[in-house]
């Protein structure tokens, strides 16, 4: 009580406090001592604080101190505050509820993509590759929109371990303020997208450059509404409810796969739309997935009044979440470059490439699940003040992400092969695959690990050191590969990737270990100290002690 309301110094009558100003002096120094010296202190003085200062024939003035924290947050101490039901479970009973439906979420939010090459497919050759070459724009825009979803996880996470659920929902509300800035952005792009082709190779090939431009022109218009309900499941992330984005997300999917069809070919009433079908279909999944995630949001007990943009959280947040997004921006740039040396080496090396990743996403998606566990542990831990269970939180997520790795490095040095038959028959290319999946697999301990500390320093509002890190080790990949490949041969690029790979999981590992906590602003004000400060004892004195014709000015 004590910390979240102000004292009222009223003139009243008191017998204890009659007998003189020295017992005055000396009530008013002990409890605010107490006060300063911590809220469990002054809770336990809460009921006889407040009525000690507030009487007294010498409170002739009536001045209110406020003891509350210089935060625009009402948020009591961690110490006070009741932990999160998340903070309350078995730590590793914990990570599992976070991770095991983030990993499925992921899963199926990638089966948009083979849910739309599906349908497309039955149009033709050149529609299909037009689809091929319009991922790289595809995954500009998602990185884009991940600004603001990567930074609203931070936020939401630590103000849900405050106790601050309303700072939860000024959190999405400010997201959601960044998908409209996102979308309304990036349709000055559409002028661009006849040069974009040009850049993939694509551009002297009329009829998939027709087709890519009619894709890419209708999927733009639908930024706003993917950021929109990636933003909205970042709020779920961070009050560690998952059950109803996994919900949202099998309904979309399904709804995906209905609407495809009906768009490209036409029906009802609706016009044939060909490729561009399959965007207009995506665009309305997002809205429909932002609407019902909106609701759900709200009977989760999360307020998402309107309120205008305010530029420090837009900054706080873009803070977080650019740096994360501008490494995935420069790590597919790089692997472009990569590919262009594989491809000198000979067609089926770069085959080889993109069918390892497609074989591997089943790996990298599980890491990715335990990293956004990591996050939410980490940044609830930090916002109910308590640095240590973040870090032990972390460490552990990081353990338990490299040991599930483990089976999946086993199945991949076994089963490479069969695997990659699965997806071409070319034997060249089926060789080359399977030396890469059974040399990278060894890495897939740290690339959990990886993973996990990008979601601790995310949580922590420290992403710079991931992506420097992150930068400085994927760029090292083509030196080291112009310079090993020519004697080595290809599977030394696949061994630079592996070294990188652990440099980078090392690396991060020793940034989180050293950052200072907490690097969230709404960590440092929520569980600022209280100090009253000498200011404030001369104030008590002036009240107790000078005379009441003075005592205002004192004060």
């Amino acid at each position: 009580v004590p910390l979240a309301m102000p004292l009222q110094l009223r003139r009243r009558s008191s017998p204890l406090l009659a007998r003189g100003p020295a017992v005055g002096v000396a009530v008013a120094s002990v409890v605010g001592f107490c006060l300063g010296r911590g809220p469990k202190v002054a809770a336990s003085l809460a009921p006889w604080g407040p009525r000690l200062y507030t009487k007294g024939p010498l409170c002739s003035v009536r001045i209110r101190p406020r003891l509350t924290r210089p935060s625009t947050s009402s948020a009591i101490s961690s110490e006070a505050a009741p932990l999160p039901q998340l903070l309350t479970l078995h730590p590793y009973r914990a990570l599992w509820r976070l991770a095991w439906p983030t990993i499925i979420i992921a899963l199926l939010r990638t089966s948009y993509g083979i849910i739309d090459s599906f349908w497309i497919g039955c149009l033709g050759v050149n529609e299909l590759e037009a689809m091929g070459a319009s991922s790289f724009a595809v995954w500009l825009l998602l990185l884009t929109g991940e600004v603001a979803c990567l930074g609203v996880h931070a936020v939401a996470a630590v103000c849900e371990g405050a106790g601050e659920r309303n700072g939860v929902g000024k959190a999405v509300v400010q997201g959601l303020w960044f998908s409209v800035f996102c979308g309304i952005l990036t349709l000055f792009l559409v002028p661009l997208i006849g040069a974009y082709f040009q850049l993939v190779g694509v551009g002297h090939r009329p009829a998939v450059v027709a087709a890519g431009t009619a894709y890419l022109r209708l999927l733009i218009w639908g930024t706003a509404p993917m950021t929109a309900c990636g933003v909205l499941a970042s709020g779920f992330k961070g009050v560690a409810e998952l059950r109803p984005v996994l919900i949202v997300n099998v309904v979309c999917v399904l709804l995906n796969f209905a609407l495809d069809p009906l768009f490209i070919w036409g029906g009802f009433g609706l016009r044939p739309m060909g490729v561009g079908g399959a965007a207009v279909a995506t665009n309305l999944c997002a809205v429909v997935a932002t609407l019902i995630s909106f609701k759900l949001l709200q009977w989760q007990g999360v307020t998402l009044d309107p309120a205008p943009p305010s530029r420090s959280a837009l900054q706080r947040i873009v803070k977080i979440g650019l740096p994360i997004s501008l490494g995935g921006i420069a790590f597919t740039f790089i692997y472009i470059c990569l590919g262009h040396l594989l491809s000198s080496m000979g067609g089926f090396y770069l085959a080889a490439l993109g069918l390892g990743h497609k074989v591997e996403a089943m790996a990298f998606t599980v890491t990715e699940g335990f990293g956004a566990a990591a996050a939410t542990l980490v940044g609830q831990w930090l916002g109910a003040g308590r640095e240590k269970e973040a870090r032990e939180s972390s460490i552990r997520a990081a353990i338990v992400a490299a040991a599930v790795m483990v089976p999946f490095a086993l199945i991949f040095q076994v089963f490479a092969h069969p695997l990659v038959a699965i997806f071409t028959q070319d034997p060249d290319t089926i060789l080359a695959a399977t030396s890469y999946l059974r040399i990278v697999s060894f890495c897939f301990p740290f690339m959990g690990i990886e993973h996990v500390m990008d979601g601790s320093l995310m949580a922590a509002g420290d992403t710079v050191p991931s992506f420097l890190t992150g930068l400085l080790c994927n760029t090292a990949r083509i030196p080291l590969s112009i310079w090993l490949a020519p004697k080595y041969g290809v599977s030394a690029v696949w061994l630079v990737i592996v070294t990188t790979t652990v440099a980078k999981a090392l690396v991060k590992r020793w940034a989180f270990r050293e950052a200072a906590f907490p690097c969230l602003p709404e960590v440092s004000r929520l569980h600022e100290p209280l100090h009253l400060g000498f200011a404030n004892d001369v104030a008590l004195f002036a009240v107790y002690v000078v005379p009441s014709e003075t005592a205002t000015s004192a004060a």
